[in-house]
């Protein structure tokens, strides 16, 4: 399968207000649950924020939500993402961030047995943000 071509383009203007420090604070709980209902945490995995931009809106809606296959963003946009990992209960917390709108996304798998052995299982769990200075947003990572 081809990747989908983008429509954002990266502006350095979206991402600057990003490139601040600042006082707020996001906390948060990273898990799926599987089809009976069993709960799945995020432990030990990559916990990913993302500045909210017209480039990562695109790939927010298309490939986290949709599971559409785009072509590779500008690496630029790498420089404002920040990560950390969940803890055995899949929490998480990013410290000193400008006020903005955010993504955090953590990847959740799991093996579950088949015919033909255990298959790999899970997704992405996603949420979004809004962080105001001074201030700690509380946030469910799941879907």
């Amino acid at each position: 399968m081809t990747p989908e071509p983008r429509t954002a383009v990266y502006s350095p203007a979206e991402y600057a207000p990003y490139a601040r420090t600042g006082t707020g604070k996001i906390t948060g709980q990273a898990f799926l649950k599987t089809v009976g209902g069993e709960v799945r945490y995020g432990a030990g995995n990559t916990v990913a924020l993302h500045p909210a931009t017209s480039l990562t809106n695109e790939w927010f809606t298309k490939v986290v939500v949709q599971g559409r296959d785009l072509v590779p963003g500008d690496l630029r946009a790498n420089d404002y993402r920040r990560i950390t990992t969940a803890d055995a209960e899949g929490r998480f917390e990013f410290n000193n961030l400008p006020p903005g709108e955010y993504y955090v996304t953590c990847g959740i798998t799991w093996g579950v047995p088949s015919d033909i052995g255990v298959l790999p299982t899970g997704g992405i769990a996603y949420a979004r943000a809004t962080v105001r200075n001074g201030e700690t947003t509380k946030v469910v990572v799941t879907r």
